[in-house]
């Protein structure tokens, strides 16, 4: 789980980041924006499974809610080493 480290050190400050209605849609390049990732490491980390909670509204059309990423961003916050992962 190192690849997440960069970002885990963040979390907490990223939260406020990603103020706004919870129940907005944002795309790819708008979340990897916000986080401060590319958009690569969404996707590589859709199919790993260490990417934040995602809605599939098609084939080829994914979204991530804002709720969503600010309760992600909060459990990896609560991580103090990387012991901790499970």
């Amino acid at each position: 789980m190192e690849l997440n480290l960069h970002l885990d050190k963040r979390a907490d400050s990223l939260v406020a980041a990603v103020a706004g209605d919870d129940e907005d849609l944002l795309n790819t390049a708008q979340t990897a924006k916000l986080l401060g990732v590319s958009t690569q490491w969404l996707e590589i980390g859709r199919t790993k499974g260490y990417g934040p909670p995602f809605i599939r509204i098609g084939q080829r059309n994914i979204r991530y809610r804002r709720d969503s990423l600010r309760g992600w961003l909060k459990a990896r916050a609560e991580y103090r080493s990387t012991r901790d992962y499970a």
